[in-house]
């Protein structure tokens, strides 16, 4: 859930989505970088890490700072400052 604690406002969203045990960034859940400018993001993935089904009810988190593509767990990406949860829209 996108709860926590004073120190970690996302705190129970726990971890990265690593279903098969990869170290960063390999993992399903590390998605590539937002593209910004000014106050709006993109992002566009195209993956076969994971399943549409398999992160439902899961949660994103946002860090404030860039990926590195090396340290670990998160690539030095800096603090939590957004999250949601990964809903099915109904069709």
């Amino acid at each position: 859930s996108c709860t926590g604690n004073e120190q970690d406002a996302f705190a129970d969203a726990l971890t990265h989505y690593d279903p098969e045990g990869c170290p960063h960034p390999y993992h399903a859940g590390d998605l590539p970088p937002l593209f910004g400018a000014g106050d709006l993001a993109f992002l566009a993935v195209l993956t076969n890490r994971f399943a549409l089904d398999e992160v439902i009810g899961k949660t994103l988190i946002l860090h404030d700072r860039p990926d590195d593509f090396t340290s670990q767990p998160s690539g030095n990406a800096g603090g939590k400052i957004a999250c949601g949860v990964i809903t099915r829209v109904a069709r």
